[in-house]
């Protein structure tokens, strides 16, 4: 095996590793058959040990630099837009003043107990029937 090629199997799965590494892909797929050509090219010369261990270190590097991209502050630039004009309230005609609104200290209605908690008047039994 010439030293090119297996200076470029190497750079190979370097860069498949480091892309895996800094994107997060699954290594289903399209993954495993990049993963699997320089894999089989090497088979025969032995190396399979030395570009697996090129992928893991590009797939560690992807993510170290990832992790340290999204760390690293960044420059941007704030825009600050200008304030929504204020509402202007109206006043509403006299009549709609005239209806009282409660009390802030009355208890709202829905509070009170509810008839159908009541005991039904069927169990009261029958009214007596008075003489006349």
């Amino acid at each position: 095996m010439s030293e090119s090629l297996r200076t470029e199997l190497i750079e190979e799965m370097y860069k498949l590793g480091f892309e895996v590494g800094y994107h997060h892909h699954s290594e289903i797929g399209w993954v495993v058959e990049a993963y699997n050509k320089p894999i089989t090219r090497a088979a025969g010369y032995g190396i399979e040990d030395l570009l697996k261990e090129s992928y893991l270190n590009g797939k560690a590097d992807g993510a170290e630099h990832k992790k340290h991209e999204s760390i690293a502050p960044t420059t941007t630039t704030v825009t600050v837009a200008e304030p929504a004009p204020l509402p202007k309230v109206e006043r509403l005609p006299p009549a709609y003043r005239m209806v009282t609104l409660p009390a802030a200290t009355d208890a709202p209605k829905s509070i009170e107990r509810p008839q159908m908690v009541d005991r039904p008047k069927a169990l009261n039994g029958f009214a007596p029937v008075r003489p006349k």
